[in-house]
């Protein structure tokens, strides 16, 4: 009773906190781009599949647009992650893991401070823990009936981002290692749990087809940097400040040192956390030489890795608060957050003329751009075009070329006389190339964008251009 009614002050305490700095926190320009695409519901989209779509698209509709609902449905998403984390852990380990286990996720940097934003990777985390949580009924109760669950869960996430699909090659894993769930490969459920999640899979493949693979080509433009070594290292770097040097360190020594010596020893569900997590860690430690790997693209790697540390701690130490190790890991956890949500919340560089107004200059856009008079409104970069049409409520085009998604998406009909503003990120000839196709281009010395990503408050200028004479926007 103690540790439960614990474990409710923990999430009541943590969630208040995270309502209370979500005041500081204006939508990144990832969040707005997602948020765009509920303006264009399709099967698909470049970047990822559509489930970030028809979640704002249900946060839109609940909370009018405004960003604090945005907040609030990344808030939802990452409590409900930790009921099903808890759900997992008391099926295989029982309450004290499932308390720890869930304790441990709120306060992971990724999943603390990466959970106050909405993005693809919330119900990416949902439906990898769903199925994790339908693996371990299968493997508690060998009922046939817990296969359709995670064909169903397994399609869900391959609708929500494309990194499901190395939970397949864990499954396999498990099933040909695990001498007790072996059978199930002789048996037609995990065949026709393949085939309901490449059903509920097949818009997303068939848009594709339409469009002419287009996050196909998006994804392995991503391939091919130079720079081995040192993306070798920001991915190493990058995964001990955002999921903490214990988690890390404990991925790494059971991937590459226990999975090898003591994988005899281990129960089904240790064998279930480490193997299904596995083939996602390699896949993306693979990569990252030729690429520069986000810290949240491995966010499904450490879900089983946690319950399974809390497993550990809780067998070697009967106390484990006890203990000054345990105590040290979790200052260290709590430090690498405090430094994050003090450098992001309260600390991040603001530009001096939007000191005093930078949570409200956001506001001012409709009324800004609506005073301007002009026919269309235009951005050169991604993120500042999803951010001013998010707050701006307005319709925001880039030009051809510059953005895959916008290309799908169309652009109007510019004609001659028609008047234009363009947001410019970080293009200093902006002008210069604006100025031959418009009778006029005027530069708005006043900052009008505010966000705590990719500098675009300080790099972002207002041209209005009035007359447009001809030619292809830059």
């Amino acid at each position: 009773m103690y540790f439960s009614m614990s474990f409710a002050l923990f999430l009541v305490i943590i969630n208040v906190f995270k309502l209370w700095i979500a005041r500081y926190l204006p939508l990144l320009g990832d969040e707005a781009y997602y948020n765009l695409w509920a303006s264009y519901p399709a099967l698909s989209y470049t970047d990822h599949p559509p489930m970030i779509a028809f979640m704002h698209l249900f946060l839109n509709a609940r909370f009018a647009g405004n960003d604090l609902g945005i907040r609030l449905g990344a808030i939802a998403c990452v409590l409900f992650s930790t009921w099903i984390i808890y759900l997992i852990g008391k099926e295989a380990f029982g309450k004290r893991v499932a308390i720890a286990s869930a304790v441990l996720f709120n306060i992971i940097p990724t999943y603390f401070a990466g959970g106050l934003f909405l993005t693809p990777e919330q119900p990416l985390i949902i439906f990898w823990l769903l199925s994790m949580y339908a693996l371990v009924k299968i493997i508690k109760t060998h009922k046939k009936g817990y296969w359709y669950l995670l064909g169903l869960t397994v399609g869900l996430g391959l609708l929500s981002k494309f990194p499901m699909v190395l939970i397949g090659p864990g499954i396999l894993l498990f099933l040909l290692l695990s001498k007790d769930n072996r059978y199930w490969l002789t048996k037609k459920e995990p065949y026709l749990a393949c085939a309901l999640a490449l059903i509920i899979f097949l818009p997303v493949i068939i848009w594709n087809f339409q469009h002419g693979f287009p996050s196909l080509l998006h994804h392995g433009a991503r391939i091919g940097s130079p720079n081995y070594l040192e993306n070798l290292a920001y991915f190493v770097v990058l995964q001990l400040i955002m999921f903490s040097p214990p988690l890390f360190i404990f991925a790494c020594t059971t991937f590459f040192y226990d999975f090898w010596r003591k994988i005899k020893s281990w129960d089904n569900y240790s064998l279930l956390f480490v193997l299904i997590s596995l083939p996602a860690f390699v896949a993306f430690l693979l990569i990252s030489p030729f690429t520069l790997v986000g810290g949240h693209w491995t966010s499904t790697v450490y879900l089983g890795i946690t319950i399974l540390l809390c497993h550990k701690v809780l067998a070697a130490f009967h106390h484990p608060l006890k203990n000054i190790w345990v105590w040290i890991n979790i200052m260290v956890i709590v430090v690498i957050n405090v430094l994050f949500i003090g450098y992001y919340v309260f600390l991040h560089p603001v530009p001096a003329d939007l000191l005093g107004k930078e949570y409200t200059i956001n506001k001012e856009l409709p009324q800004y751009i609506k005073k301007a008079k002009v026919d269309y409104v235009f951005s050169n970069q991604m993120g500042v075009a999803s951010l001013v049409a998010f707050y701006g409520k307005t319709n925001v085009y880039m030009p051809k070329g510059l953005w895959k998604q916008f290309d799908i998406w169309g652009q109007p009909n510019i004609k001659k006389g028609d008047d234009i503003l363009y947001f410019a990120f970080a293009n200093e000839d902006a002008y210069k190339k604006l100025k031959p196709l418009f009778r006029r281009v005027e530069i708005d010395e006043n900052k009008r964008l505010f966000a705590k990503d990719s500098d675009i408050p300080s790099k972002t200028k207002v041209l209005k251009c009035t007359g447009f004479k001809g030619g292809r926007l830059p």
